[in-house]
Order: structure tokens, then sequence, then C-alpha cells
């Protein structure tokens, strides 16, 4: 029987009027997926632009508001949204590497020509996209068996400081400066400690493919690993996906005798049908190990993290390495963030950075890098931004000063959880502020996101059942990093006035009183 040659597809959203979206362009198939959702007008797309999932927009009716995306992809290509020639939006299949005018190639039967759900999320208002879980419940159910093994949690990480470490005589890659990590995140209750690039040896050179099954010099991947189980802490370990691809279970099953808890599986940047192929693969042989996945350089979620639990987060998104090189990451574009590519699914952001500075005094920097939002906007981003394996982007000293007592703000991130129990959109205004409440427990936190410009918001507290509850917040002081801490009690149904500082936020943490 012949195989079916799929070149596209012809399905178009056509739109009653010019909306109001937010946006992500590339020029190019092959890309990290990651820009910012800017402000744009359907009727302005650019005609020959690829725009990434989901593209979220105001409709014009009331609060209206719409997200599109797709979910449950699988022997097929992930989707592009392109402009199309009526006013709206026609999905674009990307090409399989080796010949740009093939989309698929599918077996010629009925059973395989399952396509992907085209999703249209809906909210009466714009902020409670985010409490939307259409793609997860669209994804094909869940195969990987029992899975009590699969642990959501934070998680301290080395790589977006420099893998600086306080005290330690040539800090780097090496077990000294990984134990150093370890012993912050047993100290400050995180249960994993993810090592970044730089641990698997490169015979080659730093710019060739690590071999991904041994260590450099200095390191001792199951030595460490026993080093931080004695202390509570396991650990993920960064790969290439080039490196792991040729024989997966030989190298999971390695990782698996080390003690290795996950894999952050990293350059992917493809979703034609063999790069979707291949997270299919790759996350079912995870499983096999007992191994939980975090995708880097990868496409936004489409609902694998129902089908394959083990699949913890996946970047596709702007996030805090940017401060790196760029001053791309601003306020706004973190607000805009919980509008559109947060709605989806698990977010990799990487949020936490602790050098908190004015955007005018910002400077980009590789080591010990800074953020241009106030401390209460990187903590409330713990809330807004969801991800099971939430990994504090900062060093060490950022968060415990050299006699180990807590910074201002540390003592929410070891409070906040990193999954929920009920997730609510509670306030905004479209990309310039959003309040996110969650739970877990009885426990309930807000986080509040604001743009560049300051602001004092009113936030109903109708999610809170009824009673009285006891409040602290924390809140932008005169200029950053300073917190400011307010406490109280407060009735449920009645409604909070919060100060918002330019590129700052809030956060709240209500526990029912009596408990």
């Amino acid at each position: 029987m012949h195989a079916l040659r799929l070149a596209g597809e012809t399905t178009a959203l056509r739109f009653p009027r010019d909306y109001r979206c937010l946006a992500v362009p590339h020029d190019k198939y092959l890309n990290s997926h990651e820009g910012d959702y800017a402000p744009v007008r359907a009727s302005t797309l650019r005609p020959a632009a690829l725009y990434d999932l989901p593209l979220s927009c105001r409709t014009g009716q009331r609060n209206e508001a719409i997200a599109l995306t797709e979910s449950d992809v699988e022997n097929y290509p992930g989707a592009y949204l392109v402009k199309s020639k009526a006013l709206g939006v026609a999905f674009r299949l990307t090409p399989l590497p080796a010949n740009d005018t093939l989309a698929a190639v599918l077996p010629a039967t009925d059973a395989a020509l399952r396509t992907p759900w085209r999703v249209v999320m809906i909210a009466d208002r714009p902020e409670r996209l985010i409490e939307n879980e259409l793609v997860q419940q669209l994804a094909s159910p869940p195969r990987i068996g029992e899975a009590q093994w699969v642990r959501p949690g934070k998680a301290a990480w080395a790589w977006w400081s420099g893998i600086k470490a306080y005290g330690v005589p040539n800090a780097g890659f090496n077990n000294p400066t990984y134990q150093h990590y370890v012993d912050f995140a047993s100290r400050f209750g995180l249960p994993y400690f993810v090592i970044d690039w730089g641990w698997a040896a490169r015979p080659r050179g730093d710019k060739a493919l690590a071999d991904v099954t041994r260590f450099r010099s200095g390191v001792d991947i199951p030595a460490l690993s026993r080093y931080a189980a004695a202390r509570g802490v396991r650990l993920w370990l960064w790969t290439n996906w080039d490196a792991i691809g040729p024989d997966m279970d030989r190298v999971f099953a390695l990782y698996q005798s080390w003690g290795i808890a996950g894999i952050k599986v990293d350059y992917v940047y493809r979703q034609d049908q063999v790069a979707i192929a291949y997270y299919h693969r790759l996350l079912a042989a995870a499983a096999r190990h007992r191994l939980m996945v975090n995708i880097h350089g990868a496409p936004v979620p489409r609902g694998l993290e129902h089908t394959y639990p083990n699949l913890l987060t996946q970047e596709g998104v702007m996030g805090a390495e940017y401060n790196k090189w760029s001053r791309k990451v601003t306020a706004g574009a973190n607000v805009r963030l919980a509008y559109s590519r947060a709605t989806i699914g698990p977010m990799d952001y990487t949020p936490g950075g602790f050098r908190n500075v004015t955007s005018k005094a910002f400077k980009p920097r590789h080591v010990l890098p800074e953020v241009m939002t106030t401390r209460a906007q990187q903590l409330a981003m713990f809330v807004v931004y969801p991800s099971p394996l939430q990994s504090l982007a900062d060093a060490p000293q950022a968060y415990l000063d050299q006699q180990g007592r807590p910074q201002a703000g540390a003592n929410f991130l070891r409070l906040v959880p990193a999954v929920w129990d009920e997730t609510r959109g509670v306030a905004g205004e479209w990309g310039q502020w959003i309040a996110v409440a969650r739970r877990s427990g009885k426990r309930w936190f807000v986080g509040v996101m604001n743009d560049e410009r300051s602001r004092t918001v009113t936030l109903p507290l109708g999610f809170l059942s009824e009673g009285r509850w006891k409040l602290h917040a924390l809140i932008d002081g005169a200029r950053p990093p300073i917190l400011d801490g307010r406490g109280g009690t407060l009735r449920a149904g009645t409604s909070l006035r919060v100060p918002l500082a330019a590129s700052g936020g809030a956060v709240l943490v209500l526990d029912p009183e009596g408990s």
C-alpha cells in the first residue's frame, strides 16, 4: 500500500472584526520558539511571517478573549499560523526538513489519518484564559502507566548566574561547585538541582557534540548523586537531543543507575513530523527508566504533558536567560506572556532573578545578570507562570546571605508550590497587568504582575470561600529590590486594593482563619 504524501492543510479561521492580538512572528520554520508576544492588529499581521502558537486576541465583544492553538499532535507536523487572504489566519504545517514542499508522509490507512485538534479557547475576560485546560483535555490519555515516581518541585540551577558559588575556589564545572548548589537546595527545601551545560565530556572541544555518557575532568556524577541523595536532593542532567537520539534506552539506563531524577533535553528547535515523533519516543523511553523530562529549545506545548506525565515542563518562551544578552525581557513582555504562552501549558521561564534594577540602570551581562523588574514581580511569576518544575534562576548568595539568612522575599520561594489544585484568573487589563490566584490545599496564593506604568489595582476576592482569611502580602518598596510586607485579616467576597510599581508586582498568601 502506498504512503500518503501530505503537502499542507487548508484550515483557516476568519475574523468578523479586526481583532487586537498578541503574536510572535518567525521568519523561518527552524527556530527556538522564543519571542515577545507583541501587540498587533489582525489586519497588520505580516503576510510572510510564521506566527507561533498561541495567537491570543480580544474579539471586541465586551471583554471576550480567545487563544488559537492546537493539541494532540502525533505522526503529524506542528503548525504555525499565517495571515490569510481574508481577515483572519490559516494553519501552516511545518514541512519536513529534507523537502520543504512536503509536510508529512503517512501510511495509507484510515487509522493513521488522525489530525491534531484545532483549538479555540474562549474566555469572558482575558485573564481567565489562564484557567483553560482545553489543550490538556484534548490530548491523548496518559501512556506511561504507574507514575507515582513523577514528582514536581522546585530546583536550584547554576547556569543563569554563571555557575558562581560563594566561597568555592575555582568555581565552575566541578563537583565542589555542584555540591555548593546541592547544599543550598537542601537548606532551602528544594528537591532538585538541575546541572546544565558543561558537565559532560567533550573530547573534541566545547563546540563539538558532548558525550553525555561520560563526564569532564573534575566532575563525578554518580558521586555527586550520592552526595545529593544523602541531603534529600536529586539531580537533573542537561543533555543535547542529538547526543541521546541514537540510543536513548542505553543512555537512560545509565542515568537511572546513577540515580538521576530527570533530564533537560536541549537544542531541538523543530516541530516537523520527524521531530514530533522524536518527542514521543523520547518521553516513552524516559518513562521506561523513570526519568522526568524538561524539553528546551523546543516548540510550545500541545498537550504532551498529559499523554506523558513525566514531561514536567518545556521552554518555547523568551525567558530569564535573555537578560544575559539583551534588553528584551521587559515587564510588559512578561505580562503579555500571562495572556498568551502561559495559557497553553507548562513554561520553563526560570524566574527568581534577585538582582533587581530599574530599566534605566539595567545592563545585560552573562555572569550574575540583573533583571529590570522589581523583586515582587519575580516572586509573582512563581504563581502566574505554570511549571511543575520551577528552576530558581539565581545563585545561592542571591537568596541566602553569608550567615544563611534569607534575603528579602526568599522565604516566599521556599513556601510557594510548583503544582496547584485550582486556578483563577482574578483581574487584569489586557497585556498591561494581571492577577492570578492558585490554590494549594486550603491556602491561596495570588501573583500580580504589572507593566512599565505604575498603578493601583483592585482585586476581587470572590474565589475565597466564606469566612475570614489571614493575609500576608509582599509588595514593591520605594525602589528595587526593596519589598514591603503587609498583613491582616479580611473577609471573603470583599476586594483588596494593591499598589503596583512600574515594572512591579505583588504576591499574596491567604490562609483561612483558624488554620
